[in-house]
């Protein structure tokens, strides 16, 4: 029995007007204590013009080894919808192995992919996309500030970055972070919420087990306003850049599949060396490789446990990990998985953690 009602409801099953598109899909390998997972980041298509769609919930991917001679594939369930959904509609993704379109330096890869999903799947897009001359894929995003910031920022063409962590309560020394969303505004303290930020400085969750009743816990988080952040700078952000976003595993229950979520759906983080600064263009921003701050690792928090709920806004200390495999053009993740089937690919890691700085 749920103490509370969910923020999120996913499907149950694909729609029986599902209809398949040619789409593109973001995505990593990673590892962790109960194996390995394909996370799908971002799923981008031409839909008119071009759009992104940002996962809430995934399933384990199934695997098609010799789909045909040569050729590997790999299909799993997304959900997808628009900020604010509260129930994302199912699609399926199907990749394979011979449409790797991307490689990027934090181990995630681009793929050409089918996409099933509504037959007016637009109306699920989480925003605008734009394709680049080189191929890859930037996002329109919004980051808001106070009026009083605002001027500062278009004068100077520069998006400082937040020594501030996700859950908006202690700083950090070794990475700071400018913080997007895909929300065009913050009306109400839902919003907040989906920013990790609560006008009474509280988040609530509530654990996914088969416990008579759901335990809950309560998070301090940023205190925020709605009132604070009215004015709003609007512009392109290459996937490249983003990092990756933290995890959450929801356990099989009453013979229901596992399944994953995307913590946080609606942020978006560029994340840089201290002190380091996004430039601003009149329609994108930019940042120097030599800038960015990459982690090979995420949270990856297990619901049915208080500290599993809290993993994800305590990035700095959690041990529930999911490790990034750093793929490249020499290896793809079909590959990687045939040489590695059944293997520990989580012992003798040693991430860089997240750095607070003392109290």
């Amino acid at each position: 029995m749920l103490a509370g009602w969910p923020s999120r409801y996913s499907s149950a099953d694909l729609g029986v007007d599902a209809q398949a598109y040619e789409a593109f899909v973001k995505l990593r390998l990673g590892h962790s204590k109960r194996g390995s997972v394909i996370v799908p980041e971002l799923v981008l298509g031409k839909f008119g013009p071009w759009r992104f769609f940002q996962p809430t919930f995934f399933g384990p991917c199934q695997l098609g080894w010799d789909f045909e001679p040569g050729v590997d594939v790999a299909t799993f369930s997304v959900d997808l919808g628009p900020p604010r959904s509260r129930k994302p509609g199912r699609s399926l993704l199907r990749i394979r192995s011979d449409e790797r379109a991307k490689c990027y330096e934090d181990g995630s890869q681009l793929y050409r992919c089918e996409l099933s999903g509504p037959r007016q799947i637009a109306h699920i897009a989480s925003g605008r996309a734009r394709r680049t001359a080189a191929g890859d894929f930037e996002i329109l995003l919004y980051h808001h500030t106070t009026p009083a910031n605002l001027g500062g920022i278009l004068v100077s063409r520069e998006l400082w970055s937040s020594a501030w962590n996700l859950q908006g309560t202690r700083r950090l020394e070794n990475v700071a972070y400018t913080y997007f969303t895909s929300l065009e505004k913050i009306g109400d303290d839902d919003d907040l919420h989906r920013i990790a930020m609560a006008s009474n400085g509280q988040i609530s969750f509530q654990t996914t087990s088969s416990r008579e009743t759901e335990a809950t816990l309560t998070l301090n988080v940023y205190r925020g306003s709605t009132k604070g952040r009215t004015s709003t700078v609007a512009r392109y952000v290459p996937v490249d850049i983003l990092a990756a976003p933290h995890l959450y595993f929801h356990h099989s229950i009453m013979l229901k599949p596992a399944w994953y979520e995307i913590v946080c759906p609606e942020i978006y983080r560029v994340g840089v060396k201290p002190g380091a600064k996004l430039a601003l263009g009149n329609d994108a921003v930019g940042c120097g490789r030599g800038s960015l701050k990459l982690f090979d690792h995420v949270a990856l928090g297990d619901t049915s446990e208080l500290s599993g709920l809290a993993a994800p806004y305590d990035e700095e200390t959690t041990d529930q990990l999911m490790h990034t495999e750093m793929l490249g053009e020499d290896i793809d993740l079909f590959q990687f998985w045939r040489r590695n089937a059944n293997t520990d690919q989580v012992s003798g890691r040693t991430p860089e953690a997240r750095v607070l700085e003392p109290r």
